[in-house]
């Protein structure tokens, strides 16, 4: 008489089967969890790991620097020079040197490496104030053109660098800028740190265009004689998109 399935012993799995699987388990939870923590510990650049490192404290808020902390630059560059460093720039190397110029600033520039400050004089094109939407709020920000001078005889030139200079303040308004004024930037007391480089076009070549925030948290007297003082906030809208102008 033939036997059925059920007249067969069920074969079960040896105990090293299950110490074997849950190992595994162990291992591959284990191995999530530091990839997890370690890219929200790493990368303040995205907003949710931002969050998270404030939280927690693995990151300061952004700094008010008072002159003595200023932090050393890379460099102080002129509009010529700065040129001549970025235009020859891929998208991809931009994308690399944005993202770090943006971590280098909202972790106070612990990085110094990628801290640029900027100089010159620039012509205002534009003004508007800044709202909880933009990466930093609340203050002010300028779009203006470079004026160059080729030689000691020749009056300044507008060129194609722009700069938009964002002045993080609860104090001034708009009216503390007018277009056709001329803002210059030193290195004391401005200290206007790079954080962002696009080349938009402009004509029929490419223009650079520069985004700049005054590190030194002190009185700033405007092209319109307005006095205010620079403070930025604790905390940067990381979400928000650079640049400010579109």
């Amino acid at each position: 008489m033939p036997r059925s399935d059920s007249d067969f012993p069920t074969k079960r799995k040896p105990p090293l089967f299950w110490w074997f699987l849950a190992n595994i388990l162990a291992l591959a939870f284990a191995i999530t969890s530091w990839v997890v923590c370690l890219n929200l510990f790493r990368d303040p650049t995205n907003p949710k790991s931002y969050d998270f490192m404030l939280k927690v404290g693995r990151i300061d808020p952004l700094q008010a620097y008072t002159r003595l902390e200023l932090p050393a630059p890379r460099s102080v560059s002129d509009p010529l020079e700065l040129e001549a460093r970025y235009q020859s720039y891929t998208d991809k190397e931009l994308d690399t040197l944005n993202h770090e110029l943006k971590r280098a600033y909202l972790t106070n520039f612990n990085r110094a490496q990628f801290l640029t400050y900027v100089t010159g004089n620039f012509k205002i094109l534009e003004v508007r104030e800044l709202t909880s939407d933009d990466f930093i709020s609340p203050g002010v920000a300028v779009r203006a053109q470079a004026l160059v001078i080729r030689d000691q005889v020749t009056d300044p030139i507008p060129y194609p660098v722009f700069i938009e200079c964002i002045f993080p303040t609860d104090q001034a308004t708009t009216a503390a800028f007018e277009v056709g004024n001329v803002i210059l930037l030193k290195k004391q007391p401005n200290y206007a740190a790079l954080i962002h480089v696009s080349t938009p076009k402009f004509d029929e070549g490419n223009a650079l265009f520069l985004t700049l925030v005054p590190l030194h948290a002190t009185q700033y007297t405007s092209p319109m004689e307005k006095i205010f003082t620079i403070k930025p906030p604790e905390r940067a809208n990381v979400a928000a998109s650079l640049p400010f102008f579109r």
